[in-house]
């Protein structure tokens, strides 16, 4: 049985964590604690992180430490999922290589490629394994499209477009899976409190939501990418001191990948998922995140093109299930959720992030 603990409820992912972890036959849930924050404390709303840890207590796992690495020494973990917030990232997986613990981080790796490097260079000097769960690694309907642009049916990709939103994690509305219900309303002046609106703790929707273009431009487009120009604006959370939509583009030899994301509007009503632009016609995805998704493909004269399927091994159900069939039976780990890939994922984050400021093109350096 692989033992394993949670590190951090900041991140509302962690209650879709919590319950993956315990619905996994080779996986236990053996401890839980969070990460002092240097943000002040809030009401504990639904998916704020005193709200996510009590919702974990009751729900899955009963073991809560106040001190993370007390929690460690004592348990001594297999695996420690790390939900904090993003600014915190680096400390903790050093604490937990430290110990000869391996880690799984939430997406993205880092709050940027400096501490990215950081992490890289804990995991190499200790000699842990460290991965990075991506929530849309788990998205069957993506695989499809994948195995649509593998097979060439409307020629090679030559653009990738996506867009993504929703009305901000604790935005009006907010729902993120693991909970049923959605967030309860809260103020302006309380969202300003939480970590996801200030931009020092790693808040934004940069690190939100820019990181699956990213993402998507690595795994697509490949690990070429040159340079990217980028916008950030706050346009309609004045509270807070973070970007709430950005667009971006991402220039490669012959190719290009333009990104786009939003905390003002939700994916259930725009046009959501990848796009990709090829030599000879297009391969969408339909329907959007929350309206059963699909890929379809068509060629340059808009009649539809038959694309393969693609039937995903149950490991790639979840985090969880991926990691304990990688250490049951020696299977790789799938790609982007390596330490190497999510280094090239944090270089073009990082790049946009600082074209956003300096206004410039920005070279991607990884």
């Amino acid at each position: 049985m692989i033992k394993a603990v949670i590190i951090g409820t900041s991140h509302m992912h962690v209650n879709e964590i919590a319950l993956y972890i315990t619905e996994c036959p080779d996986m236990e849930l053996l401890g839980t604690s969070d990460v002092p924050s240097m943000v002040e404390k809030i009401p504990a709303l639904r998916y704020t992180p005193e709200w996510n840890l009590q919702n974990v207590k009751d729900n899955y796992c009963k073991n809560v430490y106040d001190d993370y690495k007390k929690m460690l020494d004592e348990i001594k973990p297999d695996i420690a999922f790390i939900l904090t917030e993003n600014a915190q990232k680096s400390e903790v997986v050093e604490e937990c290589a430290k110990r000869m613990v391996n880690v799984c981080i939430e997406k993205p790796i880092a709050v940027s490629l400096d501490e990215a490097k950081k992490i890289k260079a804990s995991v190499h000097k200790y000699g842990i394994e460290a991965v990075v769960n991506w929530p849309v690694a788990w998205r069957p309907y993506l695989y499809k499209l994948k195995a649509a642009l593998d097979s060439k049916v409307v020629g090679e990709p030559i653009k990738l477009r996506y867009i993504n939103g929703h009305t901000g994690p604790l935005g009006k509305g907010a729902k993120h899976r693991g909970v049923s219900a959605n967030a309860e309303e809260m103020t302006d002046e309380q969202r300003s409190k939480t970590w996801w609106y200030q931009q020092g703790r790693g808040g934004g929707v940069y690190l939100d939501i820019c990181c699956y273009g990213c993402y998507f431009s690595r795994w697509i487009m490949g690990d070429s990418a040159q340079s990217i120009i980028s916008m950030g604006a706050n346009l309609n959370t004045p509270f807070g001191d973070t970007d709430d939509n950005f667009g971006a583009m991402v220039k490669y030899d012959g190719k290009m990948a333009v990104l786009e994301g939003t905390w003002t509007t939700p994916r259930a009503v725009i046009p959501s998922g990848p796009m990709v632009l090829c030599t000879d016609g297009v391969i969408t995805c339909t329907g959007g995140a929350e309206n059963a998704p699909d890929v379809k493909a068509y060629d340059i004269f808009g009649d539809e093109v038959e694309i393969p399927d693609s039937v995903l091994d149950e490991s790639m159900k979840n985090m969880p299930c991926h990691y304990s069939k990688h250490i049951k039976d020696g299977a790789d780990i799938f790609e982007m959720l390596t330490l190497d890939a999510n280094m090239d994922i944090m270089a073009i984050l990082d790049a946009a992030m600082k074209s956003s400021i300096s206004g410039k093109e920005e070279k991607i350096n990884a």
